[in-house]
């Protein structure tokens, strides 16, 4: 089995387009390829020639001992789970939302939604309905990129270095998902509509979910002398798909709440980008996370783009510090904090001020 990365920092010059792969053996039919790294050996492919270039040869390790195959079928030791009886979500009047296209209404949001191969949900147009008047909040807001650098020093695996939007596109990865695990409950689900590689249509069915969810509490507060209370329950609205990048999977899930909050949350899963080790050797730069295999330390950056538009276009991003006060003759205990804000009126500002 071979995955084609991007060339990471060894690029071989603007004129081509070119792949480097990392190579894994599957022993039989369904078996997780990635139990088995070729590490060491490492084809460069002209993706517009579709040629082998050369085979970098760093010394190839032995294959770790270890069958891991995820799948019932092929593994004695995988059983489902049967101390857990099932949760039924159920909705006896329908969901709370309306939707008419890629257009949404619920409760006092009106969101519009798109698709694109590089991003994959966009959101458009979000406004709040406020007693009557509805207040624009978000003009655009999709993901902006994805940068994943890898730690490991060794040949096999230093030029490693995703950015998983721009190289490999985040929204023609998707996949279709299905009721039951990816979402629960009534579910609405739509189509996502780009074009492939060659200008040609190209569809996922059911890639993108819409559904509700109970969020617990919102807010609940009790008079303990009289032993009486009041407490709202919270929901949101989901949003969300879920998209496979060679070894791993990545959820998106953007959420809309009673109170008028929006989240973005991206869950992680899948299998980590892994390689073999010698007979006793242990990873600087990594994780022994099965015998002979390494997990090399690596991070995830999701960078997103929000275009906000709260009541218009004039806004502001604020930034709110905690400062602890000197002692003093204003504070002598020395116990004195007070919050402290930053106001930044352009981009520059945040990146000299992080900095």
């Amino acid at each position: 089995m071979v995955d084609g990365w991007a060339p990471g920092i060894k690029a071989e010059g603007e004129e081509r387009r070119v792949s480097r792969a990392l190579c894994f053996v599957r022993m039989y039919a369904g078996d997780n390829a990635y139990a088995y790294p070729l590490t060491g050996l490492i084809p460069v492919v002209d993706l517009n020639t579709m040629e082998v270039i050369r085979i970098e040869d760093y010394g190839a390790k032995p294959l770790p001992p270890m069958d891991a195959s995820f799948k019932f079928e092929n593994s004695d030791d995988l059983e489902p789970r049967s101390d857990l009886k099932p949760i039924d979500i159920t909705q006896p009047e329908g969901p709370s939302f309306e939707t008419d296209g890629h257009f949404i209404k619920w409760q006092k949001w009106n969101i519009r939604f798109g698709y694109t191969a590089r991003e994959g949900l966009v959101l458009h147009q979000v406004s709040y309905e406020d007693k009557g008047e509805e207040r624009p909040v978000l003009y655009r807001a999709a993901l902006s990129e994805m940068v994943v650098p890898y730690g490991e020093t060794s040949p096999a695996h230093n030029w490693q270095n995703a950015l998983d939007a721009g190289e490999y596109g985040i929204g023609q990865l998707a996949n279709s998902l299905t009721l039951g695990c990816d979402c629960l409950g009534e579910v609405r689900y739509f189509n996502a509509v780009m074009a492939d590689g060659k200008g040609d249509v190209h569809t996922i069915p059911n890639a993108i979910c819409l559904h509700e969810e109970d969020d617990g509490t919102a807010w609940k507060k009790t008079d303990w002398r009289t032993d009486e209370g009041e407490e709202r329950r919270s929901r949101r609205l989901v949003l969300s798909f879920f998209a496979t990048v060679l070894n791993y999977d990545y959820g998106f899930y953007w959420y809309f709440y009673t109170d008028g909050r929006i989240e973005q949350e991206v869950k992680l899963t899948g299998i980590l980008n892994v390689g073999a080790l010698e007979e006793g050797e242990k990873p600087k730069y990594g994780t022994e996370v099965a015998p002979r295999i390494n997990g090399p330390i690596y991070q995830h950056f999701f960078n997103f783009r929000l275009d906000m538009n709260v009541d218009g276009q004039k806004n502001s991003v604020v930034e709110l510090n905690t400062v602890a006060e000197k002692e003093g003759s204003d504070n002598p205990n020395k116990n004195a904090f007070h919050p402290v804000t930053t106001t930044f009126k352009k981009e520059k500002d945040r990146a000299q001020h992080g900095s």
